[in-house]
Formats: C-alpha cells, structure tokens, sequence
C-alpha cells in the first residue's frame, strides 16, 4: 500500500470513528465530551477539519484520534442533531477550502485552536 493509500484510509478512519455511534452503558462509557460544550461551533468546525488536514497527511498517535473522534461527535450531535449524513456533506463541502483557512489561520496564529 502507498503512503498516499495509506493516509486516506487514515482519513477515512478519522471520519468513521467520529461517525461510530456511542456504545451502551454495557458494552462501554461514553467519552467525555464536556470539556467541548464550551468551544465555540466555529472552533469545533475548524478543529474537525484540522484533524482532517492532518490524519490526511500523517499517522495520528492515540490521543490525536481520540480528541478529533469527540470533536466530530459534539460537531455531530450540536450542530446536525445526531444526523452523520448532514455532517458528511458538510465536511465534503468544507475539507478544501476549510484546510486552506485553517493552514493561513496557522501561519498567522502559530498553531491550531484546538479547544
């Protein structure tokens, strides 16, 4: 497998766990998301397409994927009630040119924010 296959399978990892619906009680708990309801709608859109942007271009470590994971699961549940259709499409919509605001967001700020 190229690296460039094996970076997408990397983003699409990225889109599915975020997708993953939350295990029962019996199987697991929840992740801890409450450190997020703070973060603004527009910092969890800009940090679920920074975790994009990069797990497009490297191997995310465990906590990387964990955080971007609960990002996409609070952008899922707040702003397109539950439906990972509605999010899909406005992560195919936004990954592009999201990507490239985050990047000039980055060079003016000196890193993401990352709530």
């Amino acid at each position: 497998m190229t690296s460039q296959h094996l970076l997408g399978a990397v983003a699409a990892a990225l889109v599915l766990l975020a997708a993953s619906p939350v295990p029962s009680p019996a199987q697991a708990q929840a992740p801890d998301r409450r450190h997020l309801a703070s973060a603004s709608v527009e910092a969890l859109q800009r940090t679920y397409l920074e975790c994009d942007r990069v797990a497009t271009n490297t191997l995310l470590d465990l906590a990387s994927a964990a955080h971007c994971s609960m990002v996409g699961e609070e952008l899922k549940h707040r702003v397109f009630g539950g439906d990972l259709e509605r999010l899909l499409a406005w992560w195919r919509a936004n990954r592009w040119t999201g990507a490239e605001a985050v990047s000039d967001s980055q060079a003016r700020d000196h890193g993401p924010e990352i709530p």
